[in-house]
């Protein structure tokens, strides 16, 4: 799915989304085994509306958003990888390295795509470096605001 990257980076800077890149670790023959990364996007809960089913709206609106960039991402997915973004989550999230400022989450995982269990190496790393570019394009930050 095509984002505009300017109004994306419009958005972003409004709702001080960002991302973070994590290991992906499962237990295979009693052993545990990196086999990818967890990808996850932030963006900060309206909180100008109060509770309310209007605020509902705006952070299942949030969550669309998010889903769209991560939708964006998997249309240029590294060769060998697949990004499975999660299920539908609007629940808000209280991270400390954001000051517990109420945010939106939604996570994917990037695999292997033949051997889920191939463990990965750091070439597997480095082909993530263009998702990374690619989010800071569109205006995210890595971490938090």
């Amino acid at each position: 799915m095509a984002v505009d990257p300017a109004a994306t980076r419009t958005w972003a800077e409004q709702n001080r989304a960002a991302w973070d890149l994590g290991r992906l670790v499962e237990m295979h023959e009693g052993k545990p085994v990196q086999v990818g990364y967890t990808l996850t996007l932030y963006a900060r809960v309206p909180t100008e509306i109060p509770p309310s089913p209007q605020r509902r709206e705006a952070v299942i609106d949030t969550w669309d958003r998010l889903r769209e960039i991560a939708d964006s991402l998997v249309a240029q997915e590294p060769a060998g990888t697949e990004i499975l973004v999660g299920p539908y989550d609007a629940e808000e999230r209280f991270r400390r390295e954001n000051g517990f400022t109420p945010e939106v989450s939604l996570e994917a995982r990037i695999i292997h795509a033949k051997d889920y269990f191939e463990p990965v190496d750091d070439e597997a790393r480095e082909r993530l470096r263009p998702l990374e570019e690619r989010l800071r394009e569109l205006g995210l930050r890595p971490g938090h605001w």
